[in-house]
């Protein structure tokens, strides 16, 4: 390790740790300047460990392999992961490879012919944290072998730089799903299958999406008139304003305001808009003219809805593996039909549908197609 480690160093290895979640190559930035304060040939960081058809996720700082490995299908994530001699450490606790195995135990071994002796790594440094959902990842620094193993005050270091690796993860981790989520959603809502119609605090549009204007240029029901919301049927739009207004004044007087719901006739005699009016929550304290109020769900109930894998994906923590064969089920397919449609053998899908209703917490076939048909029948 480099001899006095200056305070602006190590500030700077943090930053670069705790932003390392937004990088294009998530957290190079870090592990290049860890493996260079360590002097170390190879930092990798496994964040989601190979397992069956699920290819892991690793990010790697070395000068023979790419930065970030990602569903990765290769000898070392398909054969020889499961046979590393420094997997499922002690949470939290840095130990190097001889306090695992002998040197020359691991010389005998084809995990370090074919994987570690080809890239010259020898000694190495490692501790298994825990994410954002209490599950294991890992964080390795190797040297090469004519270098000399590490010391008693590398580990140390290490040890304490670990907690600051845990916190910075987990924390990551959540900002990217919470974004992840975000994105979906909006993708999903500006989409041609949901209507929205945001409100400020005098009922007037602050902007609508394009399933909401595609419905407004219809003229079919639903239009815009002084920038409010106007159903061409009468009764329907004094029931609107009153819902609205009802909302606004609650809001203004600090109490919890309703939640309504609503049909829309149709010129054309198609079945009627349904409409879900729902406040937002307005913060006084930091509320600006054109603050939006009121959120303004407009469905067709003639939309065919389709299945989002993605959607899937997001709401029950499902692999893509798991999500195709859901979304088939949902479809009307039976297993055998699903299996042979995705091109797996009926073993394969009745393990990915044991894994599915351990996920989403249902024990029938049935079950689970009513659940997704329920959850994505609104926002697919």
């Amino acid at each position: 390790m480099k001899k006095d480690l200056s305070i602006a160093e190590y500030s700077t290895l943090l930053g670069y740790l705790y932003s390392g979640h937004i990088e294009e190559d998530p957290y190079s930035k870090f592990l290049d300047l860890l493996r260079d304060i360590m002097e170390c040939n190879f930092a990798s960081m496994t964040l989601r460990e190979p397992i069956g058809d699920d290819g892991g996720l690793l990010f790697i700082s070395s000068e023979m392999l790419q930065k970030t490995f990602a569903d990765d299908h290769n000898p070392y994530t398909d054969q020889f992961y499961t046979s590393n001699l420094m997997t499922n450490l002690q949470w939290g606790e840095v130990q190097t490879l001889d306090q695992c195995t002998s040197y020359s135990s691991l010389e005998s071994t084809d995990l370090y012919k074919i994987c570690m002796q080809p890239i010259n790594i020898y000694h190495m440094l490692g501790v298994d944290l825990r994410n954002a959902n209490g599950q294991r990842f890992s964080v390795r620094l190797c040297r090469p072998k004519e270098a000399s193993n590490f010391s008693e005050s590398e580990k140390e270091f290490f040890q304490q730089l670990g907690s600051h690796i845990q916190r910075a993860v987990a924390s990551g981790m959540q900002l990217i799903q919470l974004d992840s989520e975000r994105k979906l959603f909006a993708k999903t809502i500006s989409g041609r299958s949901i209507g929205t119609i945001t409100l400020d605090e005098h009922g007037k549009i602050i902007n609508c999406n394009l399933a909401a204007d595609e419905m407004i240029r219809s003229k079919d029901g639903i239009g815009i008139l002084n920038e409010h919301i106007y159903p061409q049927n009468n009764s329907a739009r004094e029931r609107l304003n009153s819902y609205i207004k009802e909302v606004i004044t609650a809001q203004r007087k600090q109490e919890p305001p309703p939640m309504h719901a609503m049909v829309v006739e149709r010129l054309s005699g198609k079945a009627s808009y349904e409409l879900l009016i729902k406040p937002i929550s307005v913060e006084k304290t930091v509320e600006s003219t054109k603050t939006p109020h009121i959120m303004v769900f407009i469905s067709d109930p003639e939309k065919k809805h389709d299945i989002d894998i993605k959607m899937l994906m997001s709401l029950y923590y499902l692999t893509p593996a798991e999500a195709s064969l859901a979304k088939n089920l949902a479809a009307g397919y039976s297993l055998d039909q699903s299996a042979a449609n995705l091109g797996i053998a009926r073993n394969t899908a009745r393990a990915q549908l044991r894994s599915i209703f351990s996920k989403t917490g249902v024990t029938q076939q049935s079950m689970l197609v009513s659940l997704i048909l329920k959850s994505l029948a609104t926002f697919s």
